[in-house]
């Protein structure tokens, strides 16, 4: 590069220099970091999950490990054994108990798929009636049991890793849970204390409407005679965690057994039944119990976090964007605000 070339980089840089004020490189630094620790937090989102996860756990059972320690006088250790012993039991309960009823539901498979034949020809003649050919898309082309059966083998991989990741959360929320407890005094009346009461909150809540809406939803499909209502429900407990999204997912399976093995009808009226649970439960139980709690958060708030976190952290971010963006809310503005009084006057 010619000398001259050269000075004249160097003087537009240093006049460049010249025109930003501290204020604004403290932005661009600012921005610059911000950045950098969103690239970290993509490129780690594995691992980060599933120790955000692991603390979600760990804040979710405290409150059972203080309520044991005061209803039966226990101490830390014991009731911290307690509870760790209660969540891997109950881990080891459904997937035993989804175990079974996958077993079930491929011994059905033949039967699902002969409903399926059937349901196509009546859907073939009445369009066909109304002068609309589907005859490209013939019956053969309908999933059949075998090629379920190794779609399942496609799966049955991936669902071991996550039986595998949900044994790593589990130890790592009984790890979370260890320190949590150890922490709580020196933390009292702190950001984190704050943030553990916003997030033991939210998931209480949605824990109680869950499961007295699984109830409910249990209840409907039973005195419907849909198969497998069990498992139904429990999946629709867990999905319960994902905002607006889980429940349409847990809505699927119910309703197409319905369709196959009681007609379009009673489809029409299970369906109609959990989504009318699911309204009650959305738009009348959790928002009260969320006022009581003191746990504000919005509509808005929940799209729009469950497609930050979601980016960032991929399909768990769609479980940890609530409790997550409840932990931001606390913790920028209280954060500033300690940094403002500690700031030396003057």
């Amino acid at each position: 590069m010619p000398v001259a070339e050269v000075h004249s980089f160097q003087s537009d840089g240093a006049d460049m220099a010249d025109r930003l004020t501290p204020g604004s490189l403290r932005i661009l630094l600012g921005a610059a970091c911000i950045v950098i620790i969103l690239w970290g937090i993509k490129a780690g989102s594995d691992v980060l999950s599933l120790v955000l996860l692991g603390f979600l756990l760990g804040y979710s059972a405290l409150p059972l490990v203080k309520w044991m320690m005061h209803q039966f006088h226990l101490r830390k250790t014991a009731a911290l054994a307690i509870a760790g012993s209660l969540v891997g039991t109950l881990q080891v309960f459904l997937v035993l108990v989804l175990y079974k009823n996958a077993v079930s539901v491929k011994e059905k498979l033949p039967i699902y798929e002969e409903h399926a034949h059937d349901l196509y020809q009546h859907v073939a003649v009445f369009l066909h009636a109304h002068n609309i050919d589907i005859t490209s898309f013939s019956a053969t082309n309908l999933s059949t049991s075998n090629e379920i059966v190794k779609f399942a083998q496609l799966i049955l991989p991936r669902a071991g890793s996550l039986f595998s990741n949900g044994l790593a959360v589990v130890l790592l929320g009984w790890i979370c849970l260890s320190i949590i407890a150890e922490d709580g005094r020196a933390i009292a009346g702190s950001i984190l204390a704050q943030i553990q009461n916003d997030v033991a909150r939210y998931i209480s809540v949605v824990a109680t409407t869950g499961v007295l809406t699984a109830l409910v939803n249990l209840v409907l499909l039973v005195a419907f005679g849909v198969d497998f209502p069990v498992l139904w429900c429990v999946l629709y407990f867990f999905l319960c965690f994902i905002p607006n999204i889980g429940f349409v997912l847990a809505l699927v399976p119910p309703s197409c057994v319905a369709l196959l093995m009681l007609g379009w009808k009673r489809a029409l009226l299970v369906a109609g039944g959990l989504v009318l649970s699911q309204l009650v439960s959305s738009y009348a139980i959790n928002p009260m119990l969320l006022r009581r709690r003191g746990v504000r958060v919005s509509f808005m708030e929940t799209m729009l976090s469950m497609m930050w976190w979601g980016f960032l952290l991929g399909p768990a971010g769609s479980v940890l964007a609530v409790p997550l963006t409840l932990a931001m809310k606390r913790f920028i503005p209280d954060f500033f605000t300690e940094r403002r009084l500690a700031a030396p006057p003057g």
